[in-house]
């Protein structure tokens, strides 16, 4: 657990592969939608960059911010 936060690393890791993965899902689905090009969408390369999009939050994860 994280001790400057309250949450742990793997949450981080999780909520950010989850962010990319359904941001991408999303915005091919509009592509698609749109240019009317269902099979337009590299899937494999959307799911790596959610991999490393929750490796990077896991690693390094949010830092609470000092009060002023």
């Amino acid at each position: 657990m994280n001790g400057q936060t309250g949450r742990s690393r793997w949450w981080y890791g999780l909520r950010g592969f989850a962010f990319v993965l359904l941001g991408g899902g999303l915005g091919a689905f509009t592509y698609g939608a749109l240019t009317h090009r269902p099979g337009a969408m590299p899937w494999g390369g959307m799911f790596f960059g959610a991999v490393v999009c929750g490796v990077l939050g896991a690693a390094f994860p949010p830092r609470r911010r000092r009060p002023r």
